[in-house]
């Protein structure tokens, strides 16, 4: 098992600071398996559609956690954190992402931020927590699983990942930070993406023992809204299968927050309040910010989450200075969100 050490929450009103956590080997785990909160995350379908659907979460899933840059590597310690702004439910937050620190093959120390495959690999992870991996470890939501179902899961709906690059992933957001400070100074927490992982050695996968079992405690905003019920039902295949980051970013935060969404009441975002609080945040330049939303709807079109979309551009003369849209929703959207609001209520 893999052992390291990173922060975990821990406080009182309101709130939370970070302690010290060691990972634990899978047989010195404390493991609640029957529990209820678990039982009611899971989500049980007709066999034909069981693969289909998963859980957006509250705050976490539409924080700007993620770095979506090419490069997402880098030895430079001095200008590692990411501070960024955004506003939810009325609330604005402080939102700092620091790297992990991850020691590569040929010895060197690398930052690496979580981004698009870690992303991904979270979301694969959720979806067995929801088919009944879900488990309370050390007090925790977490999930049990192996690498080769993990892979299998990945690569199930297009996303072929070595067992390295799992591995890695998983390891990144075990070290990765995500801080979030509300401007009232309410809500203050500090954490790693993954608090307490175990996983199989690089041993063990030569010898091919790829049904070992690992585990991933979630982020404690996983841990809290699965207590207190605030996730949601959400197409998971169709978020798996959209392959640009900025559109999948912008269905989960329409399957979480869009809950009226209707074929006669439309979505009315502005350009630069969307783009500045998603993970990609605004490009210098308004062209490149006008072209990354229109591709992003349009792939949203393509998978039939909207029907169409309206694009009014707010101009100075011939310069552009933010652009506001009227989106309508897709016929089957809006069936995905009236069974999201039955089973949430």
């Amino acid at each position: 098992v893999t052992c390291c050490m990173d922060n975990q929450l821990n406080g009182t009103s309101g709130i939370k600071m970070t302690r010290k956590a060691k990972d634990k080997a899978v047989e010195k785990l404390l493991i609640e398996k029957n529990s209820p909160q678990m039982s009611l995350f899971e989500i049980i379908e007709s066999p034909g559609k069981e693969s289909e659907y998963s859980n957006t979460i509250e705050l976490y899933d539409a924080l700007p956690k993620y770095v979506w840059d090419t490069k997402r590597e880098q030895e430079d310690l001095s200008n590692a954190v990411v501070t960024r702004q955004c506003t939810l439910r009325g609330q604005q937050f402080t939102v700092k992402v620091k790297p992990a620190i991850i020691e590569k093959d040929d010895g060197r120390s690398v930052l690496i931020y979580a981004g698009q495959r870690e992303e991904i690999v979270e979301d694969a992870l959720r979806k067995l927590a929801v088919k009944g991996a879900g488990l309370v470890i050390e007090g925790k939501a977490s999930v049990m699983f192996s690498l080769h179902q993990l892979r299998q899961e990945l690569a199930k709906l297009g996303h072929t990942y070595s067992f390295y690059e799992i591995k890695e992933a998983i390891l990144v957001c075990r070290g990765a930070t995500l801080e979030c400070i509300s401007n009232d100074g309410g809500t203050i927490f500090s954490s790693s993406f993954f608090p307490m992982v175990g996983l199989t050695t690089l041993n063990d996968l030569k010898n091919k023992k790829q049904d070992a079992r690992c585990y991933v405690q979630f982020h404690p905003l996983v841990h809290e809204s699965i207590v207190s019920l605030t996730y949601r039902q959400y197409n998971y295949k169709i978020g798996m299968n959209i392959r640009s980051p900025l559109a999948r970013f912008i269905y989960k935060r329409m399957s979480h927050y869009w809950t009226q969404a209707s074929l006669s009441t439309p979505y009315t975002p502005s350009l630069k309040s969307f783009l500045s609080q998603s993970p990609r945040e605004l490009s210098p330049r308004m062209p490149e910010n006008v072209r990354a939303m229109k591709n992003a709807l349009d792939v949203l079109a393509g998978e039939q989450v909207i029907s169409e979309y309206e694009a009014n551009h707010i101009k100075d003369g011939r310069k552009t200075l933010d652009v506001r849209y009227v989106i309508l929703p897709h016929e089957k959207f809006v069936k995905q969100m009236m069974a999201s609001n039955k089973r949430r209520q």
